[in-house]
């Protein structure tokens, strides 16, 4: 992931924060939840619970993410592509992701085995962005 975007995420995303995820119906409009994000070295993570972002995402594998600065204008949106998986290295990742939110205690609580009919994990792969409002920090 290029470096600029990830300072500007973790400059504005906790862990446990919720963004707004939209993908493309079948009618061409708009579906927009939010969700928790993680990061990976390469992607962004979504825990996908929901059929419709799923098939969603099957047919069109474009997506875009919000996440702002409460009270202010700074913010940061991510468009690019998702591919939705549920293998063993997607759970570990999803392990991960839900551990970094909400510590083992939290993972315990959560913990469910990633399965094409239940939890997915979606990875983004960032291919344009815009951030605004937030300092490069060094």
């Amino acid at each position: 992931m290029d470096s600029k975007l990830r300072k500007a995420i973790e400059a504005i995303h906790a862990p446990a924060d919720w963004v707004h995820f939209a993908t493309i119906g079948r009618d061409g409009a708009p579906h927009v939840t939010p969700l928790m994000m993680g990061l990976s070295t390469d992607h962004l993570l979504f825990s996908l619970t929901g059929k419709q972002k799923v098939r969603n995402l099957e047919r069109d594998p474009r997506a875009c993410v919000s996440m702002a600065r409460p009270g202010s204008m700074a913010h940061v949106i991510v468009w690019g592509t998702v591919a939705v998986r549920h293998d063993a290295e997607a759970q570990v990742l999803w392990d991960e992701m839900i551990r970094n939110a909400f510590g083992d205690a939290g993972l315990e609580q959560r913990q469910r085995g990633l399965s094409a009919e239940g939890t997915q994990l979606g990875l983004l792969t960032p291919r344009h962005w815009r951030i605004y409002g937030i300092e490069e920090r060094n």
